[in-house]
């Protein structure tokens, strides 16, 4: 377990000395940022009647301003948060009430006066944080140690995914090394956290980046068949303008989505398998490899089933508005024509390649467990 041990910390110190690289040519290029665009908060006192009546598309509404340079003082704008829908210029959100904290658009004259304000966004940060802060005291209340060291690694993959994976993207490196990267890293310090330095860890490490790299492969060879992108030409339009890349690799994107998409489920049947046959092995510390892989694949046969039904279904939960598509299109057209289209065949695309990735796990982590339990077990004789 030491050469495992030193192949581990060499992996992690490679990993963080090509990020601190890339971000050092991100800095270089990235250049000064403009701090003065910052969001003004505010409050909702009154709305009045008035606006677009035909379209209903705003109304107006005084708000009592709480941050930035105009704090305290009480100002008319246009509601555009939201509005019903009876054309197609209307917003489709809800109005802004009366007591809501909501974000404004302030637009300033020459002379630094206001020249026109709306409401462009209702503040939902706050709801989030409390939700995220409930989540983080129910793990540790209920999971004890084991959930506070869970809370370490949600927050180690949120931060690598908001602070590393997309700024990588948006600066224009390839998609596709980038997500394998992270997913290697996240992989492998997730489980050194959770379950320590041990066989158990190292055969889930392995079959994860099994599991993964095949979803990940699956996605790669089918999609230079089907040439997807997964997106709708307004949010490519939105990726180009924001990253200021006209060749951005979008195909790449989507492979990244897939595998990412895929991790988590993939983790968790990998653990499960190793720890059971781990459990299994102290049970009964005779048995032979062949009955070690066999015992680990009836769990997994168990498990994959459930596990491919909770990833298809987090896809479905995540995309509604795709299978409203696709009932859609099956009104007036077959199945096969709804499938044809980019982003319906881009979603059915990362449930397949996730689930076939979540099955190849099972036997590579029932095997690499079961390998490392008689590897170990020849060495302690």
């Amino acid at each position: 377990m030491k050469k495992v041990s030193k192949i581990i910390v060499i992996s992690l110190l490679f990993f963080v000395v090509v990020t601190a690289g890339m971000f050092s040519v991100k800095v270089m290029a990235s250049g000064t940022s403009d701090t003065d665009n910052k969001p003004v908060h505010g409050k909702v006192i009154k709305i009045h009647a008035g606006g677009d009546k035909n379209s209903q598309r705003f109304s107006n509404a005084d708000v009592k301003i709480i941050s930035g340079s105009l704090k305290g003082k009480v100002i008319t704008v246009q509601n555009f948060a939201g509005g019903q829908i009876k054309d197609e210029g209307s917003s489709t959100q809800s109005f802004a009430k009366v007591g809501d904290e909501v974000l404004v658009n302030i637009q300033y004259d020459s002379k630094n006066n206001v020249k026109k304000a709306y409401i462009y966004e209702i503040v939902r940060y706050k709801c989030l944080y409390g939700l995220a802060a409930f989540l983080i005291i129910l793990l540790i209340a209920i999971g004890g140690l084991k959930g506070f060291k869970s809370v370490i690694t949600l927050a180690i993959t949120g931060i690598v995914v908001i602070k590393v994976l997309i700024p990588l993207i948006l600066q224009g490196f390839n998609p596709m090394i980038v997500s394998i990267a992270i997913c290697i890293f996240v992989t492998i310090v997730n489980l050194l956290i959770i379950s320590g330095k041990n066989e158990k860890t190292l055969a889930a490490i392995i079959g994860t980046s099994g599991g993964v790299l095949i979803a990940g492969a699956i996605a790669f060879f089918s999609n230079s068949i089907m040439r997807l992108n997964g997106l709708t030409d307004d949010q490519m339009q939105s990726i180009i303008y924001t990253s200021q890349n006209a060749n951005f690799n979008f195909s790449g994107l989507l492979f990244a989505g897939i595998i990412m998409g895929a991790l988590g489920a993939v983790m968790d049947v990998s653990m499960s398998i190793a720890s059971s046959i781990m459990e299994i092995k102290e049970v009964k510390p005779d048995m032979t490899m062949k009955e070690l892989v066999k015992s680990g694949m009836n769990v997994g046969k168990d498990i994959m089933g459930t596990m491919a039904n909770t990833l298809i279904l987090a896809y479905v939960g995540g995309a509604m508005y795709i299978m409203i598509m696709i009932s859609s299109y099956s009104y007036s057209t077959s199945i096969s024509t709804a499938l044809d289209q980019d982003i319906i065949a881009s979603e059915v695309l990362k449930a397949l390649a996730g689930s076939i990735g979540l099955i190849f796990a099972v036997p590579i982590t029932a095997a690499t467990t079961a390998f490392l339990i008689k590897l170990n077990k020849g060495k302690e004789k």
